[in-house]
């Protein structure tokens, strides 16, 4: 920066109360340069804690969804379980009971699919997030092989078929 220039001509020191004095036109920079980083480094963060927090939240969500498809899977194998040892009971007929299952899990649709075979199991599978999860059924009657929608699941023993079904 260069010295002001006296009204004289001469160059040194202004006088105090003189009106010629250095004018920068540069003065408010600092401030809204101050003002501009600083919202760039806020909204940086901002950006950073929310991309970190989308992923934990999805993780979340996944594991809770496995966690619902898992005790509906429990429910209904409890379900399945109990009309075989009612319907394998000598004397019995036709054996029919209603297991009430959430239509939704953590917000999403699922279905069931009775997998027969040894063991028998039940795979529950979600929409969105795509999750799958396998429960195993001990039976002594055979178990048909069958898929439902997720809510209300009938299942039924019929002597005369000699296996269980499981329907929505």
């Amino acid at each position: 920066m260069t010295p002001p220039i006296a009204p004289d001509g001469r160059e040194g020191r202004v006088r105090r109360g003189s009106r010629e004095r250095s004018r920068s036109t540069d003065r408010g920079v600092s401030t809204a340069l101050g003002y501009v980083l600083t919202l760039s480094i806020t909204v940086v963060l901002i950006s950073g804690l929310l991309v970190a927090a989308g992923g934990f939240v999805s993780d979340e969500r996944e594991r809770v969804t496995e966690t619902e498809l898992d005790v509906v899977g429990n429910r209904l194998a409890a379900g399945i379980e109990s009309v075989d040892r009612i319907g394998a009971a000598p004397g019995e007929s036709r054996v029919e009971a209603t297991v009430r299952l959430p239509p939704r899990v953590a917000g999403t649709t699922y279905t069931i699919e009775v997998v027969s075979g040894s063991p028998n199991e039940l795979v529950l599978t979600s929409t969105d997030p795509e999750v799958t999860v396998r429960v195993p059924v001990k039976t002594e009657t055979s178990l048909a092989a069958s898929r439902a929608d997720g809510g209300d699941v009938v299942i039924s023993y019929d002597p005369s078929v000699g296996a269980l079904e499981v329907d929505s």
